[in-house]
């Protein structure tokens, strides 16, 4: 069996039960920077690793290394006799699910089965928002539920997928609350942020958690904390670094300024869509 899930705690507990196979985290925050249209997956992984790192989440050359290397592992499926998904419910794993399926529909499986273990929701865990809150036991209880991913499934994936990334402003729901207010200028997420500085002053952990209380399915930290650095940078700060809100921020929340305009524009890409513009 090749195991594939989104990311390495789910990895950890594969090991503590034992499961066999080999382990394929595939873990790209598909909801941050570009996702254009390209004719392979290592083209793609060219441009997230150029973005992440001007995110500053590492050196190109290094993120780039460890997207190549997670490609290599999935164009061996052929190796199993069968690939097991592991997903829950959350915009994460929905994108990085779409993008799977997607290049699967593409593939001659052959005699490979191709299964998937999906989830909401666990009777021993509560609140319950992903894979990495199970331990060995808890996940290997999980294998014999898989089910055969149908036809039906790949070709909603493909046709999801290639909607994200037709350029125009297409995906799932929460993926579009990420679009600018057209009052605010403000994300969800952003405006999220703002009510959790508006609660008092706080470091980003304290802010983070906060904010998360205004999510079903809580965003990974490395997400959140790069618009929470956009709303505390520039001349014109929203958030202050003491994690307060600033006068701009509480105008913000009332609807009264454009967060676009204060901060001197926007420059961001959501999936294929390129927003750039000063209001």
């Amino acid at each position: 069996m090749l195991h594939i899930t989104n990311g390495d705690s789910v990895l950890r507990g594969f090991r503590e039960a034992g499961i066999p196979g080999e382990y394929l985290a595939w873990a790209d925050p598909l909801h941050d920077g570009p996702v254009p249209m390209t004719d392979t997956l290592e083209d793609l992984a060219a441009i997230r690793a150029r973005a992440f790192a001007g995110f500053g989440w590492g050196l190109e050359a290094e993120i780039l290394a460890k997207f190549l290397k997670a490609i290599r592992v999935l164009k061996g499926f052929r190796l199993h006799n069968e690939v097991v998904l592991w997903f829950e419910h959350d915009l994460f794993d929905e994108l990085l699910l779409m993008q799977l399926l997607d290049w699967f529909s593409g593939q001659d499986l052959g005699s490979v089965e191709l299964t998937m273990v999906r989830i909401d929701s666990h009777q021993e865990v509560s609140p319950f928002h992903g894979l990495g809150q199970l331990n060995g036991r808890q996940l290997a209880a999980l294998l014999p539920t898989r089910l055969p991913v149908s036809r039906e499934q790949l070709e909603a994936a493909r046709v999801a997928w290639a909607a994200f990334r037709s350029g125009r402003p297409n995906g799932p729901p929460r993926l579009l609350e990420e679009y600018p207010g057209e009052v605010d200028g403000l994300s969800r997420l952003e405006r999220e942020l703002l009510r959790a500085a508006e609660q008092g002053p706080g470091d980003r952990h304290t802010l983070y958690r906060r904010a998360m209380a205004y999510e079903e399915c809580p965003w990974g930290d490395s997400s959140v904390f790069l618009r929470l650095e956009g709303l505390m940078g520039g001349p014109n700060p929203a958030i202050a670094q003491d994690g307060s809100l600033t006068g701009l921020g509480e105008r913000l929340l009332a609807g009264e300024a454009d967060w676009i305009l204060e901060s001197g524009g926007l420059d961001r890409w959501i999936g294929s869509v390129h927003l750039h513009g000063g209001r």
